[in-house]
């Protein structure tokens, strides 16, 4: 049985290509799911609605950026590139450890904080993540310090 299912994965997963595609489609909607809910959160927190903005952002968002890490770290290892030599991939990865400390400790404690200096802190929190966010696409996109080819590893 073990045998036939891998048949038949190989047939219709060619050198892992759906997988890598998977993990692709999970890796956009978590940055969608992640990144997206951030620009309401000033609304809603105005709106008196801090106790919703807190359970989004412990229950969607920052389980997201978890996803978002796993799903990179997933097509990386799919495709054997060096993270080490592969630099727009490894400056990335320490922004997304910055926006996780940023969204851990600048968001998450100025969402149930009403006050004006937690509505300062949530704006800075927001405004630092939309930078890594911008940063982090712009990296993805033009992938930069990539001369020729990927560097992989054997």
């Amino acid at each position: 049985m073990e045998v036939a299912s891998a048949a038949v994965i190989a047939i219709f997963n060619p050198e892992g290509k759906l997988s890598l595609d998977l993990l692709y489609i999970v890796h956009i909607i978590a940055v969608v799911l992640a990144f997206g809910p951030l620009f309401v959160y000033p609304r809603l927190q105005k709106a008196g609605q801090t106790a919703s903005v807190a359970t989004l952002h412990m229950r969607v968002v920052f389980p997201a950026l978890v996803v978002l890490w796993v799903a990179g770290m997933g097509m990386a290892g799919i495709t054997k590139i060096s993270i080490a030599e592969t630099y727009w991939i490894g400056i990335s990865i320490v922004l997304w450890v910055a926006a996780m400390a940023v969204s851990w400790f600048m968001i998450k404690p100025s969402l149930t904080d009403g006050s004006e200096a937690a509505a300062k802190k949530l704006s800075a929190g927001i405004g630092i993540t939309h930078l890594i966010f911008v940063v982090t696409l712009i990296l993805m996109i033009t992938k930069p310090f990539v001369e020729n080819d990927y560097v992989f590893n054997s």
